[in-house]
C-alpha cells in the first residue's frame, strides 16, 4: 500500500476547498484509492502539531497514487486546491513496497491474549 499524506497549514478559501473536495474524492476512487483519516484535532502527546487539518488516502500501490497525482482530472483542479489551502501532500509506501531492514512486515497484526 501506499499513504498520500495531506497536512493543511491554513484553508485560505473556505468555499474553493468544498469545491475541491467534492471534485477529488470521486478521483481518487476511480484510482483505487480510499480515505482512511480526516483529522482536525489530532491527540498531540509531544510536539506541536500546526496543522488545521490532516487527510490521508490509502492507495494499493505507488504506482496507483502516482496515476491519481499525474492524472489530466486531478492536475486540473491542482489550482483549485492551491487557492483553498496551505499544504503538504507527500507519498508513503508501507513496508511491503519500500522494506527497511530490521522492520519486517507480518502478515497480520500480532495479537496478545487477554
Amino acid at each position: 500500500m501506499t499513504y498520500l499524506v495531506v497536512t493543511i497549514k491554513e484553508i485560505r478559501d473556505t468555499e474553493a476547498f468544498q469545491q475541491y473536495a467534492e471534485r477529488v474524492k470521486p478521483l481518487i476512487e476511480d484510482h483505487g484509492g480510499r480515505y482512511i483519516v480526516i483529522e482536525k484535532s489530532p491527540d498531540v502527546r509531544d510536539g506541536q502539531w500546526s496543522f488545521v487539518r490532516t487527510v490521508m488516502v490509502e492507495f494499493p500501490s505507488a504506482e496507483a497514487a502516482r496515476r491519481w497525482y499525474d492524472s489530466a482530472e486531478y492536475r486540473e483542479i491542482i489550482p483549485l486546491r492551491k487557492r483553498a489551502i496551505d499544504g503538504n501532500i507527500v507519498m508513503v509506501r508501507d513496508l511491503r513496497e519500500a522494506p527497511i531492514e530490521g522492520y519486517p512486515m507480518s502478515a497480520a497484526p500480532s495479537q496478545t491474549a487477554g
